[in-house]
């Protein structure tokens, strides 16, 4: 591993002026001179633990944190989820682990730290000299979302997370010497939250705003917030509802998209509604953010400086010398036209078998979330049921939909004229909202809760 190149460290921030503007919080305009010392004062404060939780809501508060516990040299735990058992798991296997948080909700069975509402930074405001850390310095542990099995751990380093939000921004073409604005509907917690609505404003000289805005007209009023023109950081789903309502949202510089396969019609609709371009980050826990693409050029994802792909016996695999080991492989389906552009197809856990037949979940997604009046839904594929003493195991494909006034045969006839019938829906459930977290992916775990639950059908 090799994250530093010509330098073995690297800043906070990108080159600038202590005046810069960092975050806008409440309304409230913070430089860069006033976090950093705020940041020395909270790391002075934390614990004299070996990890941390960081489970601040407010974006600038989850800043403040990163860069206390960098300065403290704790590392920050990015656990798949926060339900009560996961966070148990988490505490067994690192049991020197506090949680930093910003509200009075805390992670159960944890030590908790609040962030102070007042920090003492009387006579501190030069400290951004000390906002600056060795390239291999470790700051996080990521964990997969354990959907195909435990939860897996990697470990990010410093130097890796700047040079792959540096990459991503010459991706995207921000300028570092203009700075921007940057509005995001993603939590911090999240790695493509993390870097881009974290590492990839603080290596750009892109203000945040602190909020979380989830409805359309809330992610509205915070992109009016500034005269600057936003870069919005969302997800499909986000993105969907903002269409859907027809939201008309002006001044983007461009609205940047993943966790989730980004349907072709959607971009166009909103690049048209919005005036702006819609660009998408592909990536994994296990590499981060690698490669982007627009939609309305092509299908191409193209990697950022410093990574390449390639096919294995093993699989995929992505190259880059700040990756704390290389390469990583991924159980991504794609086609590879050079080391450094690739069509993706989709994850090979995506590829499901009924009767002898083969289809890809993301393919009827695609085809559910056409249909007029389906306002969310997605198909499921849930484990093989035990029928009997015979040990015969069925496979049934399920899906949910958010529907009102559609009925279910006229929804099950539009299904038919676009996907095989061995791949319609046993059962469908129509339902008043889907289990999404706050990046908008379906947790397996609730599905199968849902695919329980007694639902009346239209």
């Amino acid at each position: 591993m090799n994250s530093g190149k010509t330098t073995d460290r690297f800043s906070f921030f990108c080159a600038g002026s202590p005046e810069d503007i960092v975050a806008i919080d409440n309304g409230k305009e913070i430089n860069r001179a006033q976090f950093a010392a705020r940041a020395v004062d909270l790391a002075s404060k934390l614990p004299e633990k070996s990890y941390i939780v960081n489970h601040c809501q407010n974006r600038y508060h989850f800043m403040l944190g990163l860069a206390a516990a960098l300065l403290k040299k704790q590392i920050s735990l990015f656990p798949p989820g926060k339900i009560p058992q996961v966070i148990k798991r988490l505490i067994s296997q690192y049991p020197d682990v506090y949680c930093l948080s910003d509200q009075d909700e805390t992670l159960a069975g944890m030590d908790s730290l609040k962030i102070p509402e007042q920090m003492d930074i009387e006579g501190n405001e030069k400290n951004i000299a000390e906002l600056v850390f060795p390239a291999d310095q470790i700051v996080a542990v990521a964990f997969t979302s354990g959907s195909t099995g435990e939860p897996k751990p990697y470990i990010k380093v410093w130097g890796g997370y700047v040079r792959e939000a540096i990459g991503a921004g010459k991706a995207l073409g921000l300028d570092a010497k203009k700075g921007g604005y940057l509005v995001a509907t993603v939590p911090p917690q999240h790695m493509y939250g993390f870097v881009a609505s974290i590492m990839l404003p603080l290596q750009h000289r892109y203000v945040i705003n602190a909020d979380q805005p989830f409805f359309p007209e809330d992610i509205k009023h915070a992109i009016a917030a500034r005269a600057e023109t936003a870069l919005f950081v969302t997800t499909p789903i986000h993105l969907r509802a903002c269409v859907m309502e027809q939201t008309k949202i002006d001044g983007l510089e461009m609205i940047l998209s993943s966790t989730a396969p980004l349907d072709a019609s959607l971009s166009d609709n909103a690049e048209a509604l919005f005036s702006t371009q819609v660009q998408e980050f592909y990536g994994s826990t296990e590499t981060g953010a690698i490669a982007s693409r627009r939609q309305a050029d092509n299908d191409v994802w193209k990697t950022f400086e410093d990574v390449t792909v390639g096919l294995t016996d093993e699989g995929f695999a992505v190259y880059a010398d700040y990756f704390y080991q290389s390469p990583m492989l991924l159980p991504d389906n794609v086609e590879v036209h050079n080391e450094s552009e690739f069509v993706l197809f989709g994850r090979n856990t995506d590829l499901i078998k009924i009767a002898g037949k083969r289809a890809l979940l993301s393919d009827l997604n695609h085809h559910l979330l056409a249909i007029d009046g389906i306002k969310d839904g997605t198909f499921f594929m849930p484990d093989a049921e035990n029928h009997g003493d015979s040990g015969h195991r069925e496979t049934r494909l399920a899906a949910f939909v958010v529907a009102p006034g559609l009925s279910k045969n006229a929804l099950l006839d539009q299904l038919r004229t676009n996907i095989d019938p061995v791949f319609l829906p046993r059962p469908l459930k129509f339902v008043d909202a889907l289990p999404r977290n706050k990046t908008g992916k379906l947790p397996r775990g609730k599905l199968l809760e849902l695919l329980g639950q007694e639902t009346i059908t239209s």
